[in-house]
């Protein structure tokens, strides 16, 4: 028995929703990388300068790996968009979310920046 049009579609929009939540689940990881970089390397005080040298360092490295992973994240979500679009007709958010990753790799980069100062 052949799957109507409406069930294919119905499935396909499932699917997008959820490589929406992936990508939002990435998101938050990135965002919470990015975060405890900038709270490791600022916000905590240190009595010796080696440990101070230490929490940069370690800050800077959570920080890049938020940024890599906003960065997978977008070209996770695009692959999972382009096989829907072989598949059949999806209406895919895919400017929002690179104008977003753009967005958020500009503030990492800027927290990065703070950070290493």
């Amino acid at each position: 028995m052949q799957p109507k049009w409406g069930q294919e579609a119905l499935a396909s929009e499932r699917t997008l929703l959820a490589a929406e939540r992936t990508f939002s689940a990435w998101i938050r990881t990135g965002l919470a990388a990015t975060g405890g970089g900038l709270a490791v390397a600022r916000a905590l005080v240190f009595k010796s300068h080696a440990h101070e040298v230490l929490a940069q360092v370690i800050g800077g490295l959570l920080v890049i790996l938020g940024t890599s992973i906003f960065v997978y994240a977008i070209v996770s979500y695009h692959r999972a968009c382009a096989r829907l679009t072989q598949e059949g007709p999806s209406r895919t958010s895919l400017r929002a979310m690179i104008l977003m990753t753009a967005v958020l790799l500009i503030i990492a980069t800027l927290v990065l920046w703070i950070t290493l100062q």
